[in-house]
């Protein structure tokens, strides 16, 4: 029996963000009932730029007239616009609030012995770290609501990515030991070409979206503007489908805050009166709760960097 042929494989296009090593505080979120004195509310205007192809899958292939792809991904749309949901917009941003900041992990493969027990999930929705209080948890909404990013410069086009597969989830390399190595998040790059025709928004493409957030500490909107990219070292989200070959890299830009005045008068009135906001207050407000050793990982791995060639076989 002929022996295989070893296949090497190419560099792998993810890194990890170690855990956080302090105590987790964990305290009954302000809700939605009232405004509470000593907190934020308003508005956040925003707009995503495509530093690398953005696709996000509707689930359906779709026919085109371009005889070289006949059949293409299709990127998912709302009111026949394409958009990114806020969903999704929404997960990429916690995910990076989360590997900041003293919050739980709430989705793993790893079994309970691989995770040190203070990082486990929020399980009761009367006490939750930093991220659910923001994000949500179960039984719980959440302080900040996103609205799709709807694509408002540019037309979509094709882009012929490399096939993937599901990651292994027993992967040596997820662990140190018997310990899970940290959250993990992709790396930017020079897209790899293959032969799977999908529908992107393409580079430069702009897409508009708004985010509400209400009675959040002035630390926490902080901490929202950091993950957006506002922070110094700037962070450069990733989000959509085909992340490990280099797709969904964006900046986020033309950030416009307003906070309302005084939130008690929305109780009496239909028409809220909102005031711009520095956000360098927030910014400095953050460093309050930003762990410094995690922030500094993740912006090594999220600094944008067109250099780099991601894997366009097995890795």
């Amino acid at each position: 029996m002929a022996r295989k042929r070893f296949q090497p494989t190419e560099p792998k296009p993810y890194e990890f963000v170690a855990l956080p090593e302090g105590h987790i505080e964990r305290t009954k979120p302000f809700g939605h009932a009232e405004y509470r004195p000593n907190t934020v509310s308003g508005v956040l205007d925003g707009i995503l730029v495509a530093r690398t192809p953005i696709h996000v899958a509707s689930g359906q292939f779709e026919m085109t007239d371009d005889p070289r792809y006949p059949l293409v991904k299709a990127h998912i749309r709302s009111a026949g616009r394409p958009v990114v949901p806020g969903s999704s917009l929404k997960g990429c941003i916690r995910s990076i609030v989360e590997a900041i900041t003293l919050s739980c992990v709430r989705i793993t493969r790893a079994r309970r012995g691989q995770l040190p027990r203070k990082v486990w999930g929020c399980s009761r929705k009367e006490t939750l770290c930093l991220a659910c209080r923001m994000f949500g948890s179960l039984g719980y909404q959440g302080l900040v609501c996103f609205s799709d990013a709807v694509l408002t410069e540019g037309e979509t086009a094709i882009s012929e990515a490399p096939a993937l597969y599901r990651p292994r989830s027993r992967e040596k390399l997820y662990y140190r030991g018997q310990a899970v190595a940290g959250r993990k998040f992709y790396r930017h790059g020079k897209p790899a070409l293959g032969d799977m025709p999908l529908e992107v928004c393409p580079v430069d493409s702009r897409l508009e979206f708004t985010l509400h957030f209400n009675n959040l500490k002035s630390a926490e909107l902080g901490v929202l503007l950091i993950a957006l990219g506002q922070g110094e070292p700037p962070l450069y989200p990733k989000l959509g489908g085909a992340k490990p070959v280099c797709r969904g890299s964006v900046a986020v830009e033309k950030i416009e805050l307003q906070v309302f005045e005084d939130p008690r008068i929305a109780y009496a009135s239909y028409e809220l009166k909102a005031k711009p906001l520095d956000i360098s207050q927030c910014l400095n407000e953050a460093q309050r709760v930003v762990l410094p050793k995690q922030l500094r990982q993740l912006a090594s791995i999220l600094r944008f960097q067109t250099g780099r060639q991601c894997p366009a076989e097995n890795y």
